[in-house]
């Protein structure tokens, strides 16, 4: 496929389409090819034909119109987190050198290029003490989490980041740079909100922000071999909780690594973990005190009152790169016979870095009029999990043991996904569609003919366009390159 794609490339028009760019493009084999289209996650791998280092939505507007024009699909990276599809054949848009930010403390809003992180934004926006809607680490991109849905530790107050979205740019299959919002080209602006790039490529986003400048979060650690008494407590305890307050319990299995503490470093635990964003921070260790008291000491206590900007402390995500392969899945509640079935597979010996079964519920359900990328929103809690894979038997090893994860606990699912935790193999037809109501299915869909009915855009959490009227695939569906 890629040969294929070179020979189009030969003679001037590689050359006059690389001397119109402010940025950089790279074929297999150039300098600079390898770096440009590595993902933060190691274990994609992606062999794009032509690789294009966006400067501006200018530079992304030609890219787009290259690739239209000789039959190659388009994806989208900008820190290359959550790759839904590896780009291989087609023609790769970096954006990572997009990361202007602007703040209008008046309105409250935010406006983040293409290839900004939250890392970006969060400093800019705690200047006037208001936060947005990051997830579990500032170290991903801005417009792919939001248009993925995108929630975090605010999420059960305040919902959905894609909820947030006031307009956006956006570069559409056919070469055209249009705005989007509630007024103008509404029912595209429906479809970024949570369709995950199938519909254009944003360029840049304006986004609600919230007076916000301490929370009260952390963890709390508990051994691994108090874990059936840790997650029944805490199933117990989540329901009677207030939206303010956002938590999950995670199984967690650290490395030996210097850069965590003693009691840590090397172990394994049971970790009650969450974030009470009220008007009064201090509120939430009153909150907390049911497990405090009803565990007792736990290995570590992490919980405390803390500024916005170090929330990214209660996820502990790594921010250096990693290979990993992870899969998730929508639970219906966390009884005591799913508590049964996670302690039994997620105790000694897993291979995963974590498994996370976060609440759902309060504003993150499902919101009449609005897309929503969590389901139907029967479920109460998400589950992920998270396993290192630097080599192809890791990742065998890990996918074996993620689908072992997904059997036992099958009786308790909701057969709904998150379009955000999806990546890699994970990202099939089937789970895709699962993560969408019918009702919201079947508009994507068509809004997916209007926008892009040759599928150009199908290296992501893929929504195909409808079939020909003769019955064969729509020109571009599935294809590869």
């Amino acid at each position: 496929m890629i040969s294929d794609a070179k020979t189009k490339f030969e003679g001037t028009a590689l050359g006059a389409f690389r001397a119109g760019l402010r940025g950089e493009a790279y074929a297999p084999g150039e300098e600079g090819y390898d770096g440009a289209r590595s993902a933060w996650n190691l274990a994609v791998h992606q062999e794009p034909a032509l690789v294009v280092m966006a400067e501006d939505a200018a530079d992304v507007l030609a890219a787009v119109r290259f690739a239209r024009a000789r039959g190659l699909g388009v994806g989208v990276m900008a820190t290359g987190h959550g790759v839904g599809a590896a780009c291989d054949g087609g023609v790769l848009i970096n954006t990572s050198r997009m990361r202007g930010v602007s703040v209008d403390p008046g309105s409250r809003t935010a406006r983040v290029e293409a290839g900004a992180k939250w890392s970006d934004v969060v400093p800019e926006i705690q200047k006037f003490g208001l936060a947005g809607l990051v997830g579990s680490t500032t170290d991903v991109g801005v417009v792919g989490y939001t248009m993925g849905g995108g929630f975090g530790w605010l999420g059960r107050r305040y919902g959905l980041n894609s909820g947030t979205m006031r307009e956006a740019e956006v570069v559409t299959a056919t070469g055209e740079l249009i705005r989007a919002s509630a007024h103008e080209n509404a029912d595209l602006f429906w479809g970024l909100k949570g369709g995950g790039g199938n519909f254009g490529i944003v360029t840049s986003l304006e986004l609600d922000l919230y007076p916000l400048e301490t929370v009260y979060g952390g963890n709390l650690f508990y051994g691994l071999e108090r874990a059936r008494e840790v997650l029944n407590l805490y199933r117990e305890w989540a329901e009677t909780l207030p939206d303010e307050m956002s938590t999950a319990v995670a199984f967690l299995n650290f490395p030996p690594i210097p850069e965590l503490p003693e009691p840590l470093r090397g172990g394994s635990f049971v970790a009650v973990r969450g974030c009470y964003c009220g008007d009064s921070p201090e509120e939430g260790e009153d909150l907390l005190r049911p497990v405090r008291e009803g565990l007792g000491e736990p290995v570590v206590d992490a919980f405390g009152v803390m500024p916005y900007a170090a929330m990214d402390s209660i996820s502990m995500d790594p921010v250096d790169p990693i290979g990993a392969c992870q899969s998730a899945e929508m639970l219906r509640d966390l009884t005591p016979e799913a508590v049964d079935a996670l302690v039994e597979v997620a105790g000694a010996g897993s291979p995963l870095i974590m498994l996370e079964i976060r609440q759902l519920g309060g504003a993150l359900s499902r919101v009449p009029g609005h897309l929503s990328p969590l389901g139907r929103g029967e479920a109460r809690y998400s589950m992920n999990g998270v396993g290192a894979a630097f080599s192809p038997e890791m990742v065998r090893g890990v996918r074996a043991y993620l689908a072992r994860l997904a059997e036992e606990t099958r009786p308790h699912q909701t057969g709904e996904t998150y379009v955000n935790f999806m990546e890699g193999d994970d990202a099939s037809e089937e789970r895709v569609r699962a993560a969408y109501p019918p009702e919201d299915w079947e508009r994507l869909v068509a809004l997916k003919d209007r926008y892009d009915g040759e599928n150009l855009f199908r290296f992501n959490r893929n929504i195909a366009p409808s079939p020909a009227r003769d019955g064969e695939a729509a020109p571009g569906a599935g294809r590869r390159g």
